[in-house]
């Protein structure tokens, strides 16, 4: 009986090593899981992080791009109104060249009919009694 309980003596001690074992892996484990659950808690604080500059940046490049599009629709707008000043400038210039044109016309019909008249004239003095004969 002797033998027995020696024998139960040893797989008690085998039974308190192994559940030491077994604790300490616990332990070692449950360490383990906190350590995960840092890094984890990090992760998760680094991709909100990221998230936030990511939806910070959409806004501003949606912000951009409406600038963008507002100065490109002014920009057309002007170019809109300047081609239409220069059509103006345009006409206004074949308007005045035409007028100048007509003036021309017109300046030198009045020289040819004021030559004329002149001569005319004079033919006519030279005809009247006591005008000197050249």
């Amino acid at each position: 009986m002797l033998e027995d309980l020696d024998a139960l003596a040893a797989r008690l001690r085998q039974l308190v090593q192994f559940t030491r074992q077994l604790q300490a892996e616990r332990a070692a484990l449950h360490s383990r899981v906190k350590s995960l659950e840092r890094e984890r808690n990090v992760l998760r604080e680094q991709l909100d992080q990221r998230e936030t500059e990511q939806e910070s940046a959409t806004q501003r490049l949606e912000q951009r791009s409406a600038e963008i599009e507002a100065v490109r629709q002014e920009a057309e707008r002007g170019h809109v109104e300047l081609r239409a000043e220069v059509a103006r400038y345009q006409a206004e210039f074949r308007s005045l060249q035409d007028q100048l044109h007509v003036c021309r016309s017109d300046s030198e019909r009045l020289r040819a009919v004021t030559s004329a008249a002149r001569d005319h004239i004079d033919a006519i003095l030279m005809r009247l009694p006591g005008a000197a004969q050249k």
